[in-house]
């Protein structure tokens, strides 16, 4: 009677383990683990990055990555990371995690993390 009650309540342990790590790795949001190894440590320089490039940044969906494009192909280069909001789907919180993977060209050709 004990060793079925100990087996049970291991089990109980288990499958709480198993639903916390499940639900930690929702609480990641969309992007999940997949997304953050995407790049790990690199950065995209959106003024010249093409959709596949753009598409490997953490978050980025095709549709942004197609919005940025069009944003470039109607209004030139950006000239800030901040100029990301006039891009439809595009908000504050979003290019806040995106940022560390963002990069514009500098002067004289430099790039810069901005």
């Amino acid at each position: 009677m004990k060793k079925q009650y100990t087996l049970t309540i291991l089990s109980f342990r288990t499958l709480t383990c198993f639903f916390l790590f499940i639900f930690s790795l929702l609480a990641l949001g969309p992007a999940g683990l997949a997304q953050e190894q995407k790049l790990k440590g690199k950065t995209v320089n959106i003024n010249t990055a093409t959709l596949e490039q753009l598409e490997k940044v953490p978050l980025m969906t095709k549709e942004l990555a197609e919005g940025i494009i069009n944003y470039r192909e109607e209004n030139g280069d950006f000239q800030v990371l901040e100029e990301l909001l006039q891009v439809p789907g595009f908000t504050r919180e979003l290019l806040r995690k995106m940022k560390p993977f963002l990069l514009l060209e500098g002067l004289g050709g430099e790039e810069c993390t901005c």
